[in-house]
C-alpha cells in the first residue's frame, strides 16, 4: 500500500541535515526521456549536465555566462518531495544560467518567503531539457500552468545536493510562456491541445499533449510535442521542422484530422512516413493550418 505524503511549505524547509545530506544515488531515468529524435533544431546546443555526478556540488559562475532573470509576479510554486514529504515553495524569480555557447547550465530560484539560500536546479542528463506543460493548452480556458521536466533532476539549497522530480505552477501565462522561452532559446509562436497524433509508419504516437511551434534565433521553426503513446525508447519529444513537411492536408471538415505529408531527412520521419493531428478546439486547427500556410514556403 502506497504512503501518502504530508504538505510542507517555506515554514518546514530546508530539512535538519543528515550524515548523508549530500548523497543521492545515480537513479535509472523515468521513460519519460525528453531527448529530440533528432538533432536540437534551434539554439542553444545540447547542454553538458552541471554535475559530473548527482553528488557532486555546481561549478562556479563563469564571468562569461549569460544569466536572464525572470521576475515573477505572483510568484511560482515549486513542489518536489524531499524524504517522504511533499514541498510546495514559493519565489519570486529565477535565473536562466547559460555558459558562453548559449548551452542550459542550472536555474536559480530566489526571493523566496523565510529562504537565506538560493534553490538551484540543474539537469542529470546531457540532452536539451524541454519543460513540459502537463495538461492539453484550450484556446478559452486557463487550463492548467503547471510545467515540469519529468526525469528526476538534482536540487541544491545550502549544503544540501539530492535529487527529485520538479513541477513549476505559474499563475500566470506570460510568466509561463517566458520560462519556456527561457529554457529553450526559442519562441513559442504557436501552441494549442490535441486529441491525439498518429503517424503512418509509427501508430498512435501521443493523446492528450501539446503542440507547440518554436522559431529559433536563425528563424528556423520547428514542431514539437511529446510522444506519450510510443513504447519506452520513444516515449521522448518528437521535433519536425516545417521545412520537411512536403504537403498539408487540413482535412475536409473539423471532425477530421489534419495530415502531414513529411520528407524523409532524418530516421524518425522517413519512419512515420504521415502526421494525423486531431486538435482539442476547431478553431486551433484552422490556425495551425494558417500558420502553416503562411510560414511553410
Amino acid at each position: 500500500m502506497s504512503r501518502s505524503l504530508s504538505m510542507h511549505g517555506e515554514e518546514d524547509w530546508p530539512l535538519p541535515p543528515s550524515r548523508r545530506e549530500s548523497t543521492v544515488s545515480s537513479s535509472t531515468h523515468s521513460s519519460g526521456s525528453l531527448s529530440f529524435v533528432s538533432s536540437p533544431p534551434f539554439s542553444p546546443s545540447l547542454s553538458p549536465s552541471l554535475f559530473s555526478s548527482p553528488a557532486s556540488r555546481p561549478r562556479e559562475g563563469s564571468v562569461n555566462d549569460e544569466v536572464a532573470r525572470l521576475p515573477l509576479h505572483p510568484a511560482v510554486t515549486v513542489s518536489f518531495v524531499r524524504s517522504s514529504r511533499l514541498f510546495k515553495l514559493r519565489y519570486t524569480h529565477i535565473n536562466i544560467r547559460k555558459d558562453y555557447s548559449g548551452a542550459l547550465k542550472y536555474l536559480e530560484l530566489g526571493g523566496g518567503v523565510g529562504q537565506q539560500n538560493a534553490f538551484l536546479h540543474s539537469f542529470n542528463t546531457t540532452r536539451l531539457p524541454v519543460p513540459h506543460l502537463e495538461h492539453p493548452k484550450l484556446r478559452h480556458e486557463p487550463g492548467s500552468l503547471r510545467l515540469s521536466f519529468l526525469e528526476e533532476q538534482t536540487v541544491q539549497t545550502g549544503s544540501t545536493v539530492f535529487a527529485t522530480q520538479l513541477s513549476y505552477t505559474f499563475e500566470d501565462w506570460s510568466d509561463c510562456l517566458q520560462f519556456q522561452e527561457l529554457v529553450l532559446a526559442s519562441k513559442l509562436v504557436f501552441i494549442a491541445g490535441i486529441a491525439e497524433a498518429k503517424s503512418k509508419g509509427r501508430g498512435e504516437e501521443c493523446i492528450s499533449q501539446n503542440l507547440r511551434i518554436l522559431r529559433g534565433d536563425s528563424g528556423k521553426l520547428v514542431i514539437l510535442f511529446f510522444a506519450n503513446s510510443q513504447r519506452k525508447e520513444r516515449k521522448r519529444y518528437v521535433s519536425i521542422p516545417l521545412t520537411c513537411i512536403d504537403s498539408v492536408n487540413p482535412g475536409k471538415n473539423s471532425r477530421r484530422p489534419v495530415v502531414l505529408q513529411l520528407q524523409p531527412n532524418f530516421d524518425h520521419l522517413a519512419q512515420m512516413k504521415t502526421l494525423q493531428i486531431q486538435f482539442l478546439d476547431e478553431e486551433d486547427q484552422k490556425a495551425f493550418v494558417q500558420f502553416l500556410a503562411e510560414n511553410n514556403r
